[in-house]
């Protein structure tokens, strides 16, 4: 089954989408001394991370730095292992919204999918959104659209329907 990755997989995956021109402090583990990372350089070492873990992820691109997610699907327990195990190097961001938000956020878009005609149940608390869509259907995909804007949803993540029985 293939996998479409709307927003962000997982919350640790929305770190990857994180902008930042600070820098964050990370123990090195020769001299126990503090060294400076910007998060551009956390993002490049998150991103060989996960190639080292053999999965091909991009170095960041762009003056934002921001990686580009290839489609996952979030029952590959390989890769959602590397993840957490690589977003490890990133830093916390204190932006980010609380899983109570994001699981409001994803309550919101379900309703407003809903509303919009596209088959949706509501997600259980701690995990994305589950959109059974065909990436190919533009009227799935534009109130996709429309109730990302309209909601700001959080953890989105949907199948694609294929092999889906």
């Amino acid at each position: 089954m293939r996998a479409l990755t709307l927003t962000a997989v997982t919350a640790a995956a929305a770190g990857l989408l994180l902008t930042g021109c600070g820098a964050l402090g990370e123990e090195t583990g020769a001299a126990g001394a503090e060294e400076e990372v910007s998060m551009e350089e956390a993002m490049v070492d998150f991103a060989g991370c996960m190639r080292d873990k053999g999965f091909d992820m991009p170095d960041p691109e762009g003056e934002d730095g921001v990686i580009a997610l290839p489609a996952v699907d979030p029952e590959d327990e390989e890769y959602m292992d590397a993840m957490t195990e690589c977003e490890e190097l990133l830093p916390v961001d204190e932006n980010a919204p609380s899983d109570e938000e994001v699981f409001e956020d994803n309550l919101r878009m379900a309703e407003c999918l809903r509303e919009k005609g596209v088959d949706v149940e509501d997600p259980e608390q701690g995990q994305g959104l589950a959109l059974p869509i065909d990436p190919d259907d533009d009227e799935q995909m534009a109130a996709v659209s429309e109730c990302s804007e309209e909601t700001d949803a959080g953890s989105v993540s949907g199948s694609t329907g294929e092999g889906d029985s």
